[in-house]
């Protein structure tokens, strides 16, 4: 069966939204660490919760700590019309409009250090959030 022109396009393009939109690529948030991350939990949540750490090592006393990193920046902008008479005297002239815009931007990093146990629990653990 052959799949029409008119019918493949939607498909590939509701298929490469949903890859889009995955949740792996947002996981890591502040409050997903708060609510998923405490002493006693397995890896197993953690690694659910969170994907795969960015670097597994081992401590000075042999036990496993997983390091998750996240930089972003966030832009923002706005703009608007500015409206002006040319000739306010005369109001000959008309209307002249422009526009003006602003824009900011902000960047933000997340490393969370998690130390486990030998029985794969979460011993200690450390966060720390940086805005610049």
């Amino acid at each position: 069966m052959k799949l029409s022109h008119t019918l493949a396009a939607p498909l590939l393009i509701s298929l490469l939204g949903c890859a889009a939109n995955a949740p792996e690529a947002n996981r890591l948030t502040l409050g997903t660490v708060q609510q998923t991350v405490s002493k006693g939990a397995n890896q197993t949540a953690i690694m659910e919760a969170l994907g795969a750490p960015n670097i597994i090592t081992n401590d000075s006393g042999g036990r496993e700590v997983w390091t998750y990193d996240k930089i972003y920046r966030e832009s923002q902008s706005r703009s608007g019309v500015v409206v002006t008479w040319w000739n306010p005297i005369t109001w000959l002239a008309g209307l002249a409009s422009g526009s003006a815009s602003r824009s900011s931007a902000t960047s933000k990093s997340l490393t969370v250090l998690i130390t486990f146990d030998d029985d794969k629990r979460v011993a200690d653990f450390k966060y720390q959030r940086l805005e610049f």
